[in-house]
This record gives structure tokens, C-alpha cells and sequence, in this order.
């Protein structure tokens, strides 16, 4: 894997992660159980969460009964996720984790949000399907989303700057992320920054890095050499966004079935 589970948004800001990146996390997660019990993954079933992040996900679908744990490549993450859980959240926990390295436990369904992404070769890509199928048991459920090259790419050349300040107990924060397209590859060329002002202090945080996009036949294809039947695709964690209408692509397969 790369070494962008360095980058300052999973280390030195992580403790910001979720004040950037605000997400819609009980709807997804709803969406996320009603597709699991659909594939009759029922509440109690084993979960993994793999690149949890801050273990917004993971906990709520521990709220909603799973048996949850989260993996992560970033210490620091995983800290804030340690921190966060309570213990009316039910059976819960994170640890530090490579979802390349797979893992010595079985689950009956495993959540991987976005950090697909992060790998760009094909060696990655073909590894962790793999180590999915072998983290699963028979008829397990896989519920992962990618970013969409096409739609990526349009998005992006159209509007290739996102900035976000938020103003938090350690100063105001300013996040900015510009976007390169390398059309050749399929990748993003991705510049961060965080610039945080505190009692007249101002401090700076530049990072750059890759991610690679993924196409529907790329994926289609290492879900079926990996085992993995019965796809379903998506826009969003919402049964009624269909795949293409967004820059995502979201999928729920099973392992050890056929279309």
C-alpha cells in the first residue's frame, strides 16, 4: 500500500477528520442494515469495518446490533475511535490493522468506505479482494464503495478546489485540497493543506499524494476472480440513487454465489 495513511488529515489533524468531512452517517448506515438483513446478515452477525477511520460507521451499526470492529492504518484514528465509544454502543472495537494484511477472524459482512482508493497498483487491488473473500464466511456480504473514473474526473476538472475552515478548540482551521487529473492512469493528483490559526500563531501543513479511480468493469471484474456473486450497484448509500448518477460507485456482493 502507499504511504498516505501518513498524511496529516489521518495523523497530525485526525483529531479534525470528522469536523471536514461531514457525512449523513445514521441515514448511510441504515441503508447499510437494510441491505445486510436483505442478504440475511441480521443484527448480531460479526462485522468488519475495514479503514474505519474515526468509527462514526462502526458504531453505529453497533447501535443498530452488529458485533462491529474497526480497522485502521492510522494510529491516531484509531485513538479518536477508541475514545469515542461508549458502552451503550454494544459489542465494539478497533485496533490498528493493514486491510491488506487480512485478519485471523471471520465476519459475516465487511463495510470498506472510500480507502480503496488509496491503492494503485493492480497487485493492491487484486490482494485485497482477496483477503476479503478469506476474512468472510460462506455467504458473506461485502458493502464497499470507490470513486468512478469517468464521473471523477468530470467533477473534478470542473471543480478541482475544495475548501472548508471550521473553528475548533485548537484555532480556525482551514482545509484546502486541490485536484490534478492524470488521464493516462486514472488518477488523482491530490495537494492538501491545513492552515490552523491560534492566539496570533499561524502554522501550515502541506501534503501531496495519488489516489486511482476505479472503473465498473475494473471492478466487476476482481469481485468475480475473487469469488464474489450477486452485485448490486449503487450511487450512494441510498437505494435510490442509482449507479452512474454520481462520481461514486457502491457495491454489495456476496461471497460464494453467482449471477
Amino acid at each position: 500500500m502507499n504511504t498516505k495513511f501518513r498524511r496529516p488529515f489521518y495523523t497530525e489533524y485526525a483529531w479534525a477528520f470528522d469536523l471536514i468531512i461531514d457525512r449523513p452517517v445514521r441515514k448511510e448506515c441504515a441503508a447499510i442494515a437494510t441491505w445486510l438483513v436483505e442478504r440475511g446478515v441480521r443484527p448480531g452477525a460479526a462485522l468488519l469495518d475495514a479503514g474505519c477511520g474515526t468509527g462514526r460507521y462502526s458504531r453505529e451499526l453497533a447501535r443498530r446490533g452488529y458485533a462491529v470492529h474497526g480497522v485502521d492504518l492510522s494510529p491516531e484514528l484509531v485513538d479518536i475511535a477508541k475514545a469515542s465509544r461508549s458502552q451503550s454502543e454494544g459489542v465494539l472495537s478497533f485496533g490498528v490493522g493493514d486491510i491488506l494484511a487480512g485478519q485471523s477472524e471471520r465476519y459475516d459482512a465487511i463495510l470498506c468506505r472510500g480507502v480503496l482508493n488509496d491503492l494503485v497498483t493492480d497487485r493492491d487491488r487484486d490482494a485485497v479482494f482477496e483477503r476479503f473473500a478469506g476474512c468472510l464466511r460462506p455467504g458473506g456480504v461485502l458493502i464497499l464503495d470507490v470513486r468512478e473514473w469517468t464521473a471523477s474526473a468530470d467533477r473534478k476538472a470542473r471543480e478541482p478546489l475544495f475548501r472548508k475552515r471550521v473553528s475548533t478548540d485548537q484555532g480556525e482551521l482551514t482545509f484546502t485540497s486541490t485536484t490534478e487529473l492524470d488521464r493516462e492512469h486514472r488518477q488523482l493528483l491530490i495537494s492538501e493543506e491545513h492552515a490552523i490559526v491560534h492566539s496570533g500563531h499561524h502554522r501550515v501543513t502541506a501534503y501531496q499524494f495519488v489516489m486511482r479511480c476505479w472503473t465498473a468493469a475494473e471492478l466487476q471484474s476482481v469481485l468475480a476472480r475473487s469469488g464474489f456473486g450477486q452485485v448490486a450497484y449503487f450511487g450512494a448509500y441510498d437505494a435510490t440513487v442509482s449507479a452512474g448518477a454520481t462520481d461514486r460507485l457502491l457495491a454489495i456482493a456476496q461471497l460464494g454465489t453467482r449471477d
